[in-house]
């Protein structure tokens, strides 16, 4: 059975938004990096920073 990426992406800023956090942490694939631009773009966050391996938004 594989990963939903995306659900995993999207629970976890639902979950931060929640705990009235202010950085998310994922691992940086083509697929989390792709969603994480569309996101972006639909001003769902509001910043992105991208470090070897770890999106922070």
């Amino acid at each position: 059975m594989g990963r939903d990426t995306i659900a995993d992406i999207i629970t976890s800023i639902r979950n931060a938004d929640m705990d009235k956090k202010r950085v998310v942490r994922i691992a940086s694939t083509n697929i989390t990096e792709n969603v994480v631009k569309i996101l972006l773009r639909e001003g769902f966050i509001e910043n992105i920073k991208k470090t070897k391996r770890i999106f922070w938004f």
